[in-house]
């Protein structure tokens, strides 16, 4: 449980604490260009949506990569969300993600978030421990991700910890699991992309879908740690 506890207690501290940094996405829908000399870019779409307990829907915090081992703080990135380009519907709330990554090998861990309604507040852990290779000079698509937590049952894991009860069994984290999914969405995407964002408006994007969701890779990791 240590690593599990431990990407709670560093939301905890990004959320809490004035002097921890936080990657920012990027571009932004102001920027005017981008310049993949000193960054490349990972981008990609998420639709998150809590079926078990339907007034708490998740709202994302921060996006989990590790590089290399994940030794040392600098290797754990957390690219905050914004508010750019997102929308609500009946299915779900809909993200764009946009992550400046120098180039090299990462694990994507997954989406960190938190749902509340006074007077409960819970939180969540969307695993997805897909590697990601980021090539020099490149704007790389990866995929669209559903992610919908459902009841769970025995041997599952859990969408989030649970502790605190009350509030982790109120929001449906503690007594929910997954339901994830990753599909090619890439012109639909892109297109969006490419309105909403003017920087990438010219530019040249690579398809490199991540592979479908292994929920037994998921489990397995959820037990060991």
């Amino acid at each position: 449980m240590k690593k599990y506890i431990a990407i709670f207690a560093t939301v905890g501290t990004l959320l809490t604490s004035g002097c921890a940094t936080v990657s920012t996405m990027s571009p932004t829908t102001t920027t005017s260009s981008v310049d993949t000399t000193k960054n490349s870019y990972a981008l990609m779409t998420v639709t998150l949506k809590n079926a078990y307990h339907t007034s708490y829907q998740p709202s994302p915090i921060v996006v989990n990569l590790e590089r290399g081992a994940a030794d040392s703080r600098a290797d754990r990135l957390n690219f905050k969300f914004d508010d750019q380009a997102a929308t609500a519907g009946d299915s779900g709330n809909h993200y764009f993600i946009r992550l400046p990554l120098a180039p090299g090998k990462y694990v994507m861990r997954g989406i960190t978030g938190q749902s509340g309604i006074f007077p409960f507040h819970g939180m969540f852990f969307a695993p997805l421990h897909e590697v990601v290779e980021v090539k020099p000079n490149s704007i790389v698509y990866l995929g669209h991700i559903d992610a919908t937590v459902v009841e769970r049952k025995d041997g599952e894991l859990r969408a989030g910890p649970v502790i605190p009860l009350i509030d982790q069994a109120a929001t449906g984290f503690s007594g929910g699991t997954w339901d994830i999914s990753v599909s090619d969405r890439f012109d639909n995407d892109v297109t969006a992309f490419k309105k909403d964002f003017p920087a990438l408006s010219n530019a040249s994007i690579e398809r490199d879908v991540l592979p479908a969701w292994d929920k037994q890779k998921a489990t397995e990791w959820w037990a060991n740690h």
